[in-house]
């Protein structure tokens, strides 16, 4: 910067606005900064109308690089004594709000999930047993939770509380979105207080349920140990369109038949299966994968079973062997994800003529796996008090870690991810359910009213036939308890 003459301008100004060329003496002429000129200030009453070096302009010009100057000091002095009130830290929603307004930004992404697990409540549930047997029953260990009637606005859910018996029930609410049946309403509507439908299906050591949409069959897998391994399938019943509006979409408990696929592999004599992965519709071919104590079993729609890979010996290393978890890569149905006892996470391209796998290290075996939609997000959860995002494209290295998640040696424990809120749902070992924030992996707090003597086996996020945003569902012993987002009462301000 030059330096400061007395009685001199140094800046810049264009001879083109005046009709009049520059005085003769330099040291009173006028030029533009970038040549390093000086200028003498000339009074107002006799410099050009709105000139720069007017002994006005000058001084106000000064000023305002004086209160300049001072505003960036104390900038500059008081960075190192302002600090983010405590408050805001903790209070992610009105954080999140305060940013949304201010900045226009989202924070994290954590501001819808803080929201509803701030606001969530519960909203009834529906029995799975007698009352009086209630308080003595164990954690549900498997569950289904369905809503695509939109005729009559009523959900559906399959549950298991032996491990061998599939019990139905439809899922009715009231205009408050609270589970509510009646004492009087007719069998047939599915309103009716106290009705379960009991399936005609015998599927010991139950250990998962899962529905396959293209085809329309629910799909059971059994950990009993077996010769054979194998699927039961089964279609439950529709109503026609053109019967009464009162009337389900779904006919539970009306099932008259089911079929169980297998087969035997000469190099394995036990067989037990963890649970099913339903293949995506735009994979016509392909009805699930079964995750099993000798690696991946791939089940055809014509019905036939195949491993994906040789059953693994003791020495192999280079496949999957005991697999607890599975899940297609979104946006690439061909390509797979898996994980187990192992602590690895597994990723082969089922289009090749042997799945060629690639794996990473993890913390510990891997119980629980999701591919996030939109992004190359992979959600991976399991022993050791693990719970870690991999970016798909890059697997060696976890691009986000979920602080909170306690569960150091349970296998079969709930969790579930709901891409519309956000949110993940884990239970941890404590018999409680906690929150944590998909995008920033920030823990929302415990679900409220929650607390069980063993963890937590089955829980799920679905949205309801008329209802706008997902409500999770949890097995709280022979409960199917609802949680959503809303007031306990209509009329409460919330």
């Amino acid at each position: 910067m030059a330096p400061e003459l007395p009685g001199y301008y140094f800046g810049m100004t264009i001879f083109l606005l005046y009709n009049t060329p520059p005085v003769a003496h330099a040291k009173e002429s006028h030029t533009d900064a970038a040549k390093n000129k000086y200028f003498k200030i000339e009074q107002a009453h006799t410099a050009p109308p709105a000139a720069s070096w007017s002994a006005d302009a000058v001084k106000r010009r000064r000023l305002e690089d004086a209160a300049a100057d001072a505003t960036r000091r104390r900038a500059r002095l008081m960075r190192r004594h302002v600090q983010r009130n405590a408050a805001w830290e903790g209070d992610l929603v009105a954080r999140g709000l305060l940013r949304r307004e201010v900045l226009g930004v989202d924070d994290e992404g954590t501001l819808v999930a803080a929201a509803w697990a701030r606001g969530t409540v519960d909203k009834g549930n529906v029995p799975f047993s007698a009352a009086r047997t209630q308080g003595r029953s164990a954690n549900m260990p498997c569950l289904y939770v369905g809503g695509e009637d939109a005729k009559t606005g009523l959900g559906v859910a399959y549950a298991t509380l032996d491990e061998e018996t599939l019990v139905g029930s439809y899922i009715a609410t009231d205009d408050n979105d609270t589970i509510s049946f009646s004492r009087t309403a007719p069998a047939s509507s599915g309103r009716r207080q106290g009705m379960l439908r009991t399936e005609m299906i015998r599927c010991p050591q139950m250990s998962s349920i899962r529905y396959h949409r293209p085809s329309h069959k629910m799909l059971l897998t059994s950990r009993e140990p077996d010769h054979a391994c194998g699927v039961y399938l089964f279609s439950p019943l529709l109503s026609d369109d053109d019967d009464d509006d009162q009337r389900p979409q779904w006919l539970l408990g009306e099932t008259s038949h089911y079929q169980r696929l297998s087969f035997q592999h000469r190099s394995r004599t036990e067989w037990l299966v963890h649970q099913s992965t339903p293949a995506p519709a735009s994979s016509p071919d392909l009805l699930c994968v079964l995750g099993t104590n000798a690696g991946l079993v791939r089940v055809l729609s014509n019905e036939t079973l195949s491993p994906l890979a040789p059953p693994p010996s003791t020495a192999t290393k280079h496949i999957p062997q005991e697999t607890f978890t599975q899940d297609f890569l979104h946006h690439h149905p061909q390509v797979l994800l898996a994980g187990g006892r192992r602590a690895r996470l597994w990723l082969a391209d089922l289009r090749a003529p042997t799945a060629h796998w690639r794996s990473t290290h993890t913390a510990g075996p891997v119980t629980h796996l999701r591919s996030i939609a939109e992004t190359h997000m992979v959600l991976a959860a399991g022993l050791r008090s693990s719970m870690v995002a991999y970016d798909a494209r890059w697997l060696p290295r976890p691009v986000l870690r979920y602080e909170g998640y306690k569960n150091e040696a349970h296998v079969h424990t709930g969790w579930d991810v709901c891409e519309t809120l956000g949110l993940v749902a884990a239970a941890q070992e404590d018999g409680t359910v906690r929150l944590f924030s998909l995008k920033s992996g920030r823990g929302l707090g415990g679900l409220g009213g929650i607390k069980t003597d063993t963890p937590v086996r089955a829980l799920a996020f679905r949205r309801m036939p008329r209802e706008r945003l997902p409500s999770l569902f949890v097995g709280e012993g022979s409960l199917l308890r609802k949680f959503s987002l809303g007031v306990r009462e209509l009329g409460d301000e919330g």
